[in-house]
């Protein structure tokens, strides 16, 4: 699952957030660039081992701002410009840097606490772990982590549109902050403990356990809340349905196409089926729940359904594969 965007709004334009994804950019491009990417990591990445004998501590600071590659920076970036804007909107913007890099200093603790740890356990010597201490750790995911916690507490009911791939189809559904960070947060813990018993990877999960903990733990201990918005007092709020995706899988067989789309709560007398030779529209709406969503298909079809049925939250219709000089 890939976090797109929130649907929830900012009362303040978010400066800082954008001058640290700014930053975190240019960083990355001018050591690409110059051809000084390994040695920016090597120089001003966080080694465990050097900060545990007291040198290079600097690098607990410089490494929030180094990026391993292209796809460790994106990935990143994503995460703060999604759910950046709203903590910095609640802690204002001189509080929201103080919070960033110190939750990038406890991830970063956290990380070769973890790393101490995961050798103290082993049953025997494990390399990996020996070598684990002499790697440096860069990325802005520990300090990001620290928003992720903050914006659970502060915004657990926002929505979340999220890109999904499941199976042999894309779709982008729109899920609560608590439910999303929930899950991210349950697979951070899970391989975190995997990494603990000698499980190789380049990704350091207890410094996003860390930060993320840090992050609600600062939102808790200050009695943070969201900032409130005003309404108008001659005019209502608007509250329109929300609308959903529904979740669709095709199966393509010898003459025909078979759609299934999960979307429950709905009657099958409130659902819509718009059918072109190359496209299905699915729509649907009871109370306040609306679903919407557009199809591409992979052959041409008769734009005609078929044994149509709503079963246990699921669509299932039929469409026939279209032949040549078809009426």
């Amino acid at each position: 699952m890939i976090p797109l965007r929130d649907e929830n709004k900012p009362l303040r334009k978010p400066i800082l957030n954008y001058t640290l994804i700014a930053a975190n950019v240019t960083i990355f491009f001018y050591l690409f660039l110059t051809g000084n990417l390994r040695r920016g990591i090597e120089l001003y990445g966080a080694i465990p081992a050097l900060i545990l004998r007291g040198n290079r501590f600097w690098t607990i600071f410089t490494s929030i701002f180094i990026h391993a590659d292209i796809m460790h920076l994106l990935g990143n970036m994503l995460y703060l410009w999604v759910f950046g804007d709203n903590v910095e909107d609640t802690l204002g913007h001189g509080r929201y840097l103080i919070f960033y890099i110190s939750g990038g200093l406890v991830a970063t603790f956290m990380h070769i606490f973890s790393t101490l740890l995961s050798i103290f356990l082993a049953p025997f010597p494990i390399p990996y772990f020996f070598f684990n201490l002499a790697t440096p750790m860069v990325g802005a995911s520990g300090a990001i982590s620290a928003v992720l916690g903050a914006y659970l507490l502060l915004f657990p009911g926002a929505r979340i549109r999220t890109l999904v791939f499941c199976l042999y189809f894309v779709t982008v559904i729109s899920v609560p902050a608590f439910f999303y960070l929930g899950f991210w947060f349950l697979y951070q813990l899970l391989m975190g403990f995997f990494s603990l018993t000698g499980l190789p990877s380049t990704v350091a999960f207890w410094a996003h356990i860390g930060g993320f903990l840090f992050g609600m733990l600062i939102v808790e201990s200050f009695n943070i809340s969201r900032p409130k918005r005003a309404v108008s007092k001659g005019r209502r709020p608007l509250i329109a349905p929300w609308t959903r995706t529904p979740l669709v899988d095709l199966l393509v067989e010898d003459d025909v196409v078979r759609i299934y789309a999960f979307m429950p709560g709905v009657e099958m007398k409130d659902i819509e089926i718009s059918v072109s030779e190359w496209e299905v529209v699915i729509s649907a709406q009871r109370g306040s729940l609306r679903y919407y969503g557009r199809v591409a298909l992979p052959i041409p079809v008769i734009p005609k359904v078929k044994d149509f049925l709503y079963t246990n939250g699921t669509l299932i219709f039929t469409l026939r594969r279209a032949v040549q000089g078809y009426i």
